[in-house]
């Protein structure tokens, strides 16, 4: 029973973790955003961490709120409409991070690992799309719907899609040392309070 509730506590600190590297790209997002970096914004890792670490009953609208929340901030700052409905498909793409989240989390540590290289091109892959769709060139003008438009447009989301991995991967790597950290501080705190018990 105490070994349960000690991997019980070790589940709840990597949860606490996770909520609190939501929260916190959220806020890196903005302040990121005043800094005029090239895209570093952790958004698809608050997606995937969301669904991997998050309680399922908060996994995919906790990470969904807090890019809402975000958005709305960063349109309102730049001057632009509160919504924009386009943005609807980055949307979909951060859900389907999250959902991809959900799925790895009892998977192995290389599934997960894997699941957190694709994050940025798959949200990468579908919000260039909406670009394409209906949004408009470099050159301010709208992208032919045609093949070469669509590559077009991925070509010039190029360098943005290199913040979107230093991003993403760096966040998540974060997570990662800092919840190995925190299991290695959790385990040694188990085997001193089982010593205890045993004695």
């Amino acid at each position: 029973m105490l070994i349960f509730a000690l991997d019980a506590r070790r589940i709840s600190v990597v949860m606490i973790l996770a909520i609190l590297m939501v929260l916190g790209a959220g806020i890196f997002r903005l302040v990121a955003n005043g800094l005029q970096w090239w895209n570093i914004a952790p958004v698809a890792a608050i997606a995937l961490l969301g669904g991997m670490y998050l309680g399922r009953r908060y996994a995919l609208w906790v990470p969904l709120a807090v890019l809402a929340v975000t958005d709305i901030v960063l349109n309102v700052r730049m001057g632009y409409p509160m919504f924009y409905w386009p943005r609807a498909f980055d949307y979909v793409a951060f859900l389907l991070v999250g959902l991809l989240g959900l799925w790895a989390r009892e998977r192995k540590l290389g599934t997960k690992v894997s699941a957190a290289i694709a994050t940025p091109f798959l949200f990468f892959l579908i919000s260039n799309f909406a670009v394409w769709l209906f949004g408009t060139s470099l050159a301010n003008a709208p992208y032919a719907k045609t093949f070469s438009g669509l590559m077009e447009c991925y070509a010039a989301g190029i360098p943005f899609l290199r913040g979107t991995v230093v991003g993403d991967w760096g966040f998540m790597a974060l997570f990662a040392l800092s919840a190995v950290l925190l299991g290695r501080t959790s385990s040694e705190r188990s085997h001193s309070l089982v010593a205890e018990v045993r004695a």
